[in-house]
């Protein structure tokens, strides 16, 4: 079976942590998160960070990855989050882990 996903982000590796892009188009995406955990809450929440991993060394390039990640900050549709092995990599899904 062959699926194809639109990405509705971008993951960035700055430093010692990781930022995520959410596009304008997909910010429904960050409102329902918030309005899981309320307004001012985000922060420590843990997140699983569903990407296409874009490593070279990948030879399937249909594969995804799903990577859990603790939410450091939030800035409109900017999420701050902890270090992931991740860059550039196209973003999938965001979603809050409730088995943390």
């Amino acid at each position: 079976m062959h699926l194809n996903l639109e990405p509705i982000g971008i993951i960035k590796r700055v430093a010692n942590k990781s930022e995520i892009l959410i596009y304008s188009d997909f910010e429904q995406v960050i409102k329902n998160i918030v309005s899981k955990i309320g307004e001012g809450a985000e922060r420590g929440q843990k997140l699983l960070v569903i990407h296409k991993n874009n490593n070279i060394k990948q030879t399937d390039g249909h594969q995804v990855q799903v990577t859990k990640a603790t939410l450091l900050e939030r800035n409109g549709n900017l999420l701050t989050i902890s270090k992931i092995d991740a860059n550039e990599d196209s973003v999938i899904d965001v979603r809050l882990d409730l088995n943390a």
